[in-house]
């Protein structure tokens, strides 16, 4: 914001002014998501790191059971080996996909993207 707001100056040796450059027109904000003509260009966005995580299912249990828990100790989801797995994006639901083995490592493909609300 700080740049968008500094204006460029020239000085005029001869006169020994100094002239304040035309700002620069700044994209329009709007809070109703409606998109800008000059503003579709989303490229500048697409190295920005976001983090993506997977949930299997969850469960409940007490500090006792957790205490409990040892190597190979199996805990039981509350979803069917068979359901969806839920895709987040930066802690916002975005997808539900199935888990597949890619290589050596588990992957998950795409099965359903959730609409925008």
């Amino acid at each position: 914001m700080a740049e968008e707001e500094t204006q460029e100056a020239t000085v005029n040796p001869e006169a020994g002014t100094e002239t304040a450059a035309p700002p620069q027109e700044a994209p329009a904000e709007s809070g109703s998501g409606e998109e800008a003509t000059e503003g579709n260009n989303l490229e500048f966005l697409m190295d920005v790191p976001v983090k993506l995580t997977a949930e299997l299912g969850s469960c409940m249990m007490t500090m006792q059971e957790l205490l409990d828990l040892d190597l190979g100790a199996v805990v039981q989801l509350d979803q069917p080996a068979n359901a969806n797995v839920d895709v987040y994006v930066n802690h916002k639901l975005v997808a539900r996909g199935e888990v597949v083995v890619a290589e050596e490592d588990f992957g998950i493909r795409i099965k359903e993207i959730v609409s925008k609300p």
